[in-house]
């Protein structure tokens, strides 16, 4: 039996949660990677979790407001959010792609796989 887990964001199921965002999940049951697909114009209200999130931005730009600190992520950028702090994000005119590290696992964002 294999000791690893292997997928691809081009298998793994998409759920749309806003016509201007997407998300993609893989999670070990320990720690969940999720890819987040933000169109133009998009504004993600303020909220917290209690799990730590580590986000990466792999094209396009991100906004955010931390705690009420603007803080702007270019391609390439890492931020990590403490757990429990008030964040929210905005998108400029152009897509963009980031994924986030939720740890522990964040229960209310599994998608359960299609059968």
């Amino acid at each position: 039996m294999a000791q690893y887990i292997r997928s691809s964001w081009q298998k793994t199921d998409k759920k749309v949660l806003d016509p201007k965002l997407t998300q993609q999940v893989f999670s070990t049951g320990n720690i969940m990677l999720v890819r987040y697909v933000y169109e133009p114009g998009l504004n993600f209200p303020e909220h917290s979790h209690p799990q730590e999130q580590v986000t990466m931005v792999e094209e396009g730009s991100l906004e955010f407001d931390i705690d009420g600190e603007k803080v702007i992520l270019t391609e390439g950028d890492i931020c990590a959010i403490p757990a429990n702090i008030p964040h929210s994000t905005s998108v400029g005119n152009e897509r963009a792609v980031a994924i986030s590290i939720f740890t522990p696992v964040r229960e209310d964002i599994i998608i359960e796989p299609e059968e």
